[in-house]
């Protein structure tokens, strides 16, 4: 048995060259069950795709994933 994605952790690009500078890129997408274990690295989502805000990145990563954008954080 499967154990359920409780958690969506997102890491920012922090190689985004400065002429790009309001972009933001995703640097890693990891989730987690509800005991904070990681359940798989989703490579995948890592495709150099721009995005303008944190709410848009956060929605994409949801929908990819299926997850509701509430268990998806952005962390430092």
């Amino acid at each position: 048995m499967s154990k359920e994605i409780a958690y969506v952790s997102v890491q920012l690009d922090d190689n985004v060259p400065e002429y790009m500078d309001g972009i933001i890129r995703c640097g890693s997408v990891t989730s987690q069950d509800e005991d904070g274990n990681d359940l798989q690295d989703h490579q995948e989502l890592i495709d150099n795709a721009e995005f303008r805000s944190e709410d848009e990145l956060i929605s994409y990563v949801a929908s990819k994933l299926g997850v509701s954008k509430d268990i998806v954080g952005i962390d430092a």
